[in-house]
């Protein structure tokens, strides 16, 4: 995964990854002077005492030493400020690639894969594990290279400085990494959990949320709270865990530090009483010990992190690894000026879990016509329908516009010749205009006044406070259910499409509303080939031909004339209890 993210993420930012680097060894390099001038101020200071004339030397030692301090501190202090704005825009360039691949590769994804994952986990790896990686991104390309840099520079100068003391050291340090490998192989287990769960809470409360009508209609607060109460409590259980893994790494380093101190001065002392060192020499070794312990303790820590955002990782990989199954042959041709004769022959299909849908259905509509499916709930009413843009492929058979298999066109072409209008419209936080707009992104102001009119729409956008140009809130929960829905209809009228699909349209409105839309679809459908799914039945008598479903089979067809007259039929049963019969 690292491999991989270097590789199409990482890399492309070389301009400003080479510069970031620039400046991480400009501060090692400045970090490590620390210990030369340690040492030759220490060894100035006990010079001095040894000098008949002292004074005048030590000022001239001064001249010397502010300077250097000075130059050293400035180029540390800038080259901290730009590798650190550097590798920031880095890791957030980085992030924003990444998360544009995840949105193309889930809008690519099959229809099925959404109704196979919960929106909030899908949601949450958008949200919680880009966060979790930017974290971690930020924090390995910072602290990883520029302390790694800053304690390898200072190694190399405390080896100038004294080598024996540098080699005590260096066995000492590594004798930490054996329980950090084992802890680290604990805390990826860990950080995956952490962030599979805040992915279930995520679904949890978009479904509590959303279900707030029926919640506190019902009187399910304190349910709700009782069971999302659960969720969050493991959650806590999970991060309890992820930060007691966490909290060893410290205590390892600070111990471990705390020897290698206890031996720079105990064999520091027994070299300067052999004469083998000077105190300038352990001075300079000291500190920059205690200069590199802080950062050897945060690459440790920085393990955390690290796992953290490999898990993360993992996930945000699934998204763009996943690989629709509906895809265009590399000979598909485009659906040019297509009429709207759509046909099925002997039409199956199963979902993955073995499941039969509709078995061997078989219709067909000419240009211009209008068909209704109805039947009971799961009857195979709406895979029909979702067969007819591909959003699933057929398991048997064949469904075919102007005499073409579906499986033969290209998606973009087959999609672009229908308009959908559902009994669960589809809305977004943006502008009326914008949303009528979305059936044709190239249309001007006039066109979409034009389809809202059409649509019956056009008197209460204008009432609305800012007209065109008002925006209608998360799926348009400040309109009602028909001015939704006319909305809806007004962007199906824009799109033109010489197929229409209406999926219960009206199902979910009042009397005054559904006359209102049902006259906006009445108008919609003169032209276009149109598929309705029906289940008040009034809407339908002026169908072309009428087909009743149930158990995935096509049971009835014929005209509302012809099935209202069947005594015993499955359409008359159906009037019968509508009280239409």
């Amino acid at each position: 995964m690292i491999a991989r993210l270097w590789r199409d993420f990482i890399w492309p930012q070389k301009h400003t990854l080479l510069a970031a680097a620039f400046f991480m060894i400009l501060l090692a390099l400045a970090t490590a002077a620390y210990g030369f001038l340690v040492k030759f101020i220490i060894d100035s200071a006990v010079a001095l005492q040894a000098e008949a004339d002292a004074a005048s030397n030590a000022k001239r030692y001064a001249l010397l030493i502010a300077p250097a301090l000075i130059v050293v501190t400035m180029v540390s202090g800038g080259a901290m400020f730009a590798q650190r704005v550097l590798t920031n825009k880095l890791a957030l360039n980085v992030i924003a690639a990444l998360q544009k691949q995840m949105f193309a590769r889930a809008h690519a994804a099959d229809y099925a894969s959404f109704a196979r994952e919960p929106v909030g986990n899908l949601v949450s790896k958008f949200t919680n594990d880009v966060s979790v990686l930017s974290n971690a991104l930020i924090r390995a390309v910072s602290n990883l290279v520029r302390d790694s840099l800053t304690v390898l520079f200072i190694i190399i100068s405390m080896l100038v400085i004294n080598w024996q003391l540098t080699v005590l050291i260096v066995l000492i340090y590594p004798l930490a990494m054996w329980p950090i490998v084992t802890i680290t192989k604990r805390l990826r287990g860990n950080a995956t959990d952490v962030q599979s769960h805040i992915g279930v809470i995520t679904s949890n409360l978009q479904e509590s949320f959303g279900g707030a009508r029926m919640v506190k209609t019902y009187g399910l607060e304190a349910a709700e709270q009782k069971r999302l109460g659960k969720a969050f409590d493991k959650r806590i259980n999970y991060y309890l865990k992820l930060i007691t893994e966490q909290a060893r790494v410290d205590p390892i380093l600070e111990v471990f530090g705390g020897l290698a101190i206890a031996g720079v001065f105990i064999f520091g002392v027994y070299q300067y009483s052999a004469g083998q060192a000077t105190p300038g020499d352990i001075g300079g070794v000291l500190t920059l010990l205690l200069t590199a312990a802080p950062r050897i303790r945060a690459l440790g820590t920085l393990n955390n992190v690290v796992q953290e955002g490999l898990s993360a990782l993992a996930r945000i990989f699934t998204v763009i690894d996943e690989r629709p199954l509906i895809v265009d042959k590399a000979d598909a041709q485009t659906l040019s000026n297509p009429r709207g004769a759509i046909s099925f022959e002997d039409v199956s299909f199963a979902y993955t879990d073995g499941t039969m849908a509709i078995q061997e259905v078989s219709f067909s509509v000419k240009p211009g016509q209008t068909i209704a499916l109805v039947g009971a709930s799961g009857g195979g009413k709406t895979t029909v329908m979702n067969l007819i843009p591909r959003l699933y492929d057929v398991s048997a058979g064949k469904v075919k516009i102007d005499g073409i298999d579906v499986r033969d066109t290209t998606t973009d072409s087959l999609r672009g010749a229908m308009a959908l209008v559902s009994q669960g419209v589809t809305l977004f936080n943006d502008t009326v205009a914008a949303n009528i707009g979305f059936g044709d992104q190239n249309a001007s102001q006039d066109d979409i006044i034009t389809a809202a009119k059409a649509a019956d729409a056009h008197d209460f956008i204008v009432s609305l406070p800012d007209g065109y140009n008002t925006i209608i809130g998360e799926d348009g929960g400040s309109l009602s259910g028909g001015q939704r829905q006319r909305i809806a209809i007004a962007r199906a009228f824009l799109r033109d499409a010489p197929i229409l699909l209406l999926d219960e349209a009206t199902s979910a409105l009042d009397t005054q509303s559904e006359s209102k839309v049902q006259a906006a679809l009445d108008r919609l459908a003169k032209g276009p080939t149109t598929i309705v799914i029906a289940h008040r039945l009034s809407t339908i008598k002026n169908a072309d031909c009428i087909y009743v479903m149930d158990g995935g089979k096509i049971i009835e067809s014929g005209t509302h004339a012809q099935l209202s007259k069947k005594r015993g039929g499955a359409y008359a049963k159906l009037l019968k209890a509508q009280a239409l019969g």
